[in-house]
C-alpha cells in the first residue's frame, strides 16, 4: 500500500472532507495526485497531511502496516519473557530473527536487539559473552543527544550489563536531561521511572546513598499525572526504600508493602513478584 492509500484511507475512515486536509497550504490537484499514487509529495506536505488527519506518525504507522505488530516491539516483548523464565531457545530464536532483519534493511535498532538477546542467552548460559555487544550498546548511548522512548527503553534492558556505576549515573544524568527537553511528548513516564527504579536499587545494593537519593529527588519532583498509576506506584516504591533503607524510618516499610498491595490488588501478579524479590533482597543487603 502506497502513502497517498493509506492516506485516502484514513480520510474515509475519519470522514474528514477533503478541503480539511488541504487547508489553504495545500493544492487539491497535489493532493489527489498524491492520494491516486500518481506523483510525490514533499516530506513538508506530508507532515501537514498528517497533522491535519489528526494522527501521530505512530498511529499512521499502523494504519499503513495493516495493523501489524511492530517487529522490534514483538521481539524485545518475547525476549524480555524468554529471558524471565530462563529460555535459551525462545533467545537463540530472537537473536536469528534480529540479525538475519538488521543483514536485510541495516537497521540498527535491531542489530541493537541482537547484542541484548545474546547478552541475555549468554547470561542465563553462564557463558562469556563478547564485549563488544556492549561496548556498541554504551557508545550508541553515550553519543545520543536526544533520547526518545527507544533510548531509555535500551538503557533499561542493557542495565545489568554496562558496568560501573559511575558509568550508568552519568548515562542516566544525559537521559534525564534530554527528557526534560522533550517532555511535552512523553504520554506516559512509566519507562523513565522504571528505570530510575532500577538504578535506585542498584545504588543501594552497593551502598551509595546519597546518588540514590539524588535520583530520588529528581523523579519525585516530575510531575506525574494521575492516571500514570504504574509510575505514581514506582514512585511510591522508591520513597519506601529510601526512607527506610537510608533514613532508617518505619514509614519506609510500610510504602515498600502498600507498592507490593497495590499491585496484587490491581492483579499485576508478575510485578507483584518481582518487587517482592526486590524487597526481599534490598531489605536483606541493607539489614
Amino acid at each position: 500500500m502506497s502513502l497517498g492509500e493509506t492516506v485516502r484511507r484514513i480520510r474515509k475512515m475519519k470522514r474528514i472532507k477533503l478541503k480539511y486536509i488541504c487547508g489553504n497550504e495545500i493544492d487539491n490537484g497535489n493532493y489527489w495526485r498524491f492520494e491516486q499514487g500518481k506523483s510525490s509529495i514533499s516530506a513538508d506536505t506530508f507532515y501537514q497531511i498528517i497533522q491535519n488527519l489528526n494522527v501521530s506518525m505512530e498511529e499512521f504507522s499502523l494504519y499503513h502496516n495493516n495493523f501489524a505488530p511492530d517487529k522490534l516491539s514483538q521481539w524485545g516483548k518475547q525476549m524480555i519473557k524468554a529471558f524471565q523464565v530462563l529460555d535459551h531457545e525462545q533467545l537463540e530464536m530472537i537473536a536469528k530473527l534480529t540479525l538475519d532483519e538488521f543483514n536485510k534493511t541495516q537497521q540498527i535498532k535491531y542489530q541493537h536487539l541482537y547484542y541484548l538477546s545474546m547478552i541475555y542467552l549468554c547470561s542465563i548460559k553462564k557463558e562469556p559473552f563478547d564485549p563488544t555487544w556492549i561496548s556498541q550498546l554504551k557508545d550508541y548511548l553515550m553519543n545520543c543527544e536526544q533520547w526518545g522512548y527507544y533510548e531509555v527503553s535500551l538503557f533499561n534492558n542493557s542495565l545489568f550489563c554496562l558496568g560501573d556505576l559511575d558509568t550508568i549515573l552519568t548515562l542516566y544524568k544525559r537521559m534525564y536531561k534530554s527528557y526534560l527537553r522533550s517532555k511535552s511528548i512523553h504520554k506516559t513516564p512509566n519507562e523513565e521511572i522504571m528505570l530510575a527504579t532500577n538504578i535506585i536499587a542498584m545504588c543501594l545494593m552497593q551502598k551509595s546513598y546519597s546518588k540514590a537519593q539524588e535520583i530520588n529527588n529528581l523523579i519525585q519532583s516530575q510531575e506525574i499525572e494521575e492516571r500514570s498509576m504504574f509510575a505514581r506506584t514506582l514512585l511510591l516504591w522508591c520513597d519506601g526504600l529510601i526512607n527506610k533503607i537510608v533514613y532508617k524510618k518505619d514509614e519506609g516499610l510500610e510504602q515498600i508493602n502498600m507498592t507490593i498491595n497495590i499491585m496484587e490488588t490491581l492483579k499485576m501478579d508478575s510485578s507483584a513478584k518481582m518487587f517482592k524479590r526486590w524487597k526481599e533482597r534490598l531489605l536483606g543487603t541493607n539489614k
